[in-house]
Formats: structure tokens, C-alpha cells, sequence
């Protein structure tokens, strides 16, 4: 599995942004060496699977590519998200997942935000059953819930775990490291933590996608906007900008097995698969240890 994944998902998703260029980013990525994907059946409402599903068609299938989705997070007709964590909503869920993306099985299949209370044993049995019928390889969870996620490591049906780690949310290191001493696989989500930290100037000139992620970020991130000002200084380092220096820093961790970002952008990306040749100077690691998370 590659050290990056790519995260198809956010406004890559949305109709708003040229199909042409989603496909696009996906083989820049895979030109690139990245061979995890992750994306879910409630990204605008399914038209991110269904996204990344014409290229695998392209290609002929998955391949040596691994696709992870997820489930329990729903859309009814008018695009509305909901939860139905029932396990026929479930495996529905994950069948129509497999035909926008047009696999037989898919690799790794994450519950998406589950509460503890939704892991009842009559559901993890239904799970279990996806296994057993060849529709998913691997099952997990995803969330930024430490108890939800230490609670999944004492079932032995969960064999890895998306957890955000980044400059922001420094802290989750024990929890990777607990992840993997557990055996199950530590994916990291957000590692880059949204560039919140970036020059304001960035995001000029205002269109559909600044306005939606700075939409998003205030509704959404407000803490994590008032911490991000103590990192300014990343975009300050010599030989890299900001969000390189930020992700070389998730990089130095090696208790993961991917760490997922998502872009729109071609430099972005083409920068972000540079970011894991670079080494942070101490000074730097040692300022983003001092600051701090959110």
C-alpha cells in the first residue's frame, strides 16, 4: 500500500467541479505511485464513487490499486444524508457502492462515524457475513471518535482504523500507535488538516471552491481555525511550502499504513508526493511540537 492515498471525496466530488479533471487527479495520482483510494456513498451523493468507478472501468478494474469506501452514512432522493446503521441498509448500501464503482468486491469497507451503540453483536455479525459472501475484503471504522475507535480495537472483527492526525491534532500519535500494536491498520485522514494555516491571501480570488471550503471551515472548524494561527510559521520554511512542511510532518510517524488527502488541484498534488521525499529541519519539528493542537 502506498505511503499516500488519495482521498476522492469534498468538492473533487461535486458536479461543480469538472469531471474531466477529477479523472484526471485520479490518474496523476496513480502515475505518482498512489495506490490507496478512499471515497463513500455520501459524497455528493454517490457521484464520487461513481467518479472514481469510470476510471477503474477505464483500466479494467482495481488492479493492484486498493479501493476503500464506506457505509451507514445514506442520501434519500432529494440528496439528504442520513445514518441507517440496520444491516440491510448496510449491505444495500455496499452493493450500490460496488456497481457505481463497478467492482465485484471491494478491498476495504469503513463504517462511516459510528457510535458504540450502533456496534451492537447482531450488526457486527451481519458484517462479518459481507466477508463471508466475498462482498469486502477487510472491514473497519472511521471516525475522529477516540472512544468509538478504541472501543472497535477490542473486537477482533475490525481490521483498520481512519483516525485524523495532523499538526493540529498532534495528540492522535498514541492512538496510531495503539492502532497498529493491535495489529489493524492506521489510516490517517486530514493529514495535511485543510492548509487552515495557509496565508489568507490564498484564498483569493473568491469562486465555488474557496467560498465552499471557507464555508466549511467556519461552520465546521472554528477551533481548529483559531489553532491554526500558531502555525503560520510552516509557511515560512525554506525549500517547501506550508502544507509540505505539514505533511513531511505526519510523514515522520511510521505507525500508519496511509495517510489520505484530497485536492483539486495538480500542483497541489504533484507537491503533496514530493512532500514524502522531504526531511523537516529539527527547529521546525520542534516549533510544531511546541504549538498548540486544537
Amino acid at each position: 500500500m502506498s505511503e499516500l492515498g488519495f482521498g476522492c471525496s469534498s468538492f473533487w466530488a461535486k458536479p461543480a467541479f469538472p469531471e474531466s479533471q477529477a479523472l484526471a487527479l485520479i490518474e496523476q495520482a496513480i502515475d505518482g505511485g498512489i495506490t490507496f483510494f478512499d471515497t463513500g456513498p455520501s459524497y455528493a451523493a454517490g457521484n464520487a464513487e461513481r467518479r472514481l468507478g469510470a476510471v477503474l472501468r477505464a483500466r479494467g478494474g482495481a488492479g493492484d490499486l486498493t479501493i476503500c469506501s464506506k457505509a451507514g452514512t445514506h442520501f434519500d432522493e432529494s440528496g439528504r444524508l442520513f445514518r441507517d446503521w440496520s444491516p440491510e441498509a448496510v449491505k444495500t448500501s455496499v452493493r450500490r457502492s460496488l456497481e457505481r464503482l463497478g467492482l465485484d468486491r471491494l478491498q476495504v469497507l469503513h463504517l462511516h462515524g459510528p457510535a458504540i451503540s450502533d456496534l451492537t453483536p447482531s450488526f457486527l455479525e451481519a458484517l462479518a457475513g459481507l466477508k463471508d459472501e466475498g462482498l469486502v475484503q477487510f472491514v473497519g471504522i472511521n471516525s475522529f471518535d477516540d472512544d468509538v475507535v478504541r472501543f472497535g480495537l477490542t473486537l477482533p472483527l475490525f481490521d483498520s482504523f481512519m483516525v485524523e492526525y495532523n499538526v493540529l491534532r498532534k495528540r492522535n500519535a498514541s492512538l496510531l500507535a495503539d492502532i497498529a500494536s493491535s495489529g489493524a491498520g492506521a489510516i490517517i485522514g486530514t493529514p495535511v488538516a485543510q492548509a487552515l494555516f495557509r496565508p489568507a491571501a490564498s484564498i483569493w480570488p473568491l469562486n465555488k471552491k474557496t467560498l465552499w471550503e471557507l464555508a466549511r471551515a467556519v461552520t465546521r472548524r472554528r477551533g481548529d481555525l483559531r489553532a491554526a494561527r500558531s502555525y503560520k510559521f510552516l509557511n515560512e520554511v525554506p525549500g517547501m511550502t506550508g502544507a509540505q512542511a505539514a505533511l513531511a510532518y505526519v510523514l515522520r510517524q511510521k505507525t500508519f499504513a496511509t495517510a489520505v488527502f484530497g485536492t483539486t488541484s495538480a500542483q497541489h498534488l504533484a507537491l503533496n508526493l514530493e512532500a514524502a521525499q522531504i526531511t523537516l529541519p529539527p527547529d521546525v519539528v520542534r516549533r510544531i511540537e511546541a504549538a498548540p493542537d486544537s
